[in-house]
């Protein structure tokens, strides 16, 4: 039996055919997230014991890191994998699974797809990225240790999925579906306040159904988040949104990057 699947997308998830492996341990679960985000390539040593913050904790760190990745070892051999899907490369180690065996992986493939299509085609841009977000399980990397790659990883992850839920949103609000905007978006504005970009979809949503009260109050209220928050007044999209005599032009997103930051040897 081979590793069928590494969900990353929330907490860590191991899928050996139908079976779901529980790992125990966050410097465990560490390593394999590290490995996993850079799937098929190496991952060096001393990324890993900085990672796993070895040099503080223990007193030789290089021997700790091979104990931990033994017993990562066994627990996939357990589980009938074969020995060289956890690889020793010269400085490092090496995970040998297909990219798209990894959940992270395939929603940045679907998310920069669908990006690469928009703001054409709104129907077909809509359901790749509603595919894509529904790789979501709930916090990315759950339960790994927070060293530097993997709190670089979840912020990168994150950046995709507010350009991914911009862009469904922009494809429904060309496709009229104002209804669905203002569904979802007033549930991932409840994840992300701050999203100024998002609070002025859905105001122009609310505009745009005929419900104008909810739209000034849902300005007044994005108003006083970053007031309260950042010290600030909205920006030029927000303001904009919220004037009815003005076409609402989202901002332009940042160029796309081809795959995650961590998926490069650093």
């Amino acid at each position: 039996m081979s590793i069928a699947g590494i969900g990353l997308l929330g907490p860590l998830r191991v899928e050996f055919g139908n079976v779901e492996g529980v790992l125990s341990g966050a410097k465990l679960r560490s390593i394999l997230a590290v490995l996993a985000l850079r799937v098929d390539g190496e991952v060096r040593r001393d990324e890993l014991i900085e990672e796993l913050d070895l040099m503080r904790t223990t007193s030789d760190a290089v021997n700790a890191l091979h104990a931990h990745v033994a017993r990562l070892r066994r627990w996939l051999q357990r589980h009938g994998t074969s020995a060289d899907v956890l690889e020793t490369v010269d400085s490092g180690y090496r995970l040998n699974l297909d990219r798209d065996a990894v959940d992270a992986h395939r929603f940045v493939s679907l998310v920069e797809h669908g990006l690469s299509l928009a703001p054409g085609a709104p129907s077909v841009v809509a359901t790749i990225l509603k595919d894509a977000l529904s790789l979501w399980r709930g916090d990315a990397l759950n339960g790994a240790v927070e060293g530097p790659l993997v709190a670089a990883a979840a912020d990168e992850l994150r950046r995709y999925r507010a350009a991914a839920r911009e862009a469904l949103v922009d494809a429904w609000l060309s496709l009229d579906c104002h209804q669905k905007v203002i569904l979802n978006a007033s549930n991932f504005i409840a994840e992300d306040p701050l999203n100024e970009s998002m609070r002025a979809r859905h105001i122009v949503a609310l505009q745009r159904v005929g419900r104008h009260a909810e739209a000034v109050e849902a300005y007044n209220r994005a108003e006083r988040v970053l007031s309260q928050e950042l010290g600030i007044r909205p920006g030029a999209e927000l303001r904009a949104a919220s004037d009815s005599s003005t076409r609402f032009v989202p901002r332009p997103r940042d160029r796309k990057r081809e795959g995650l930051m961590i998926g490069a040897a650093l």
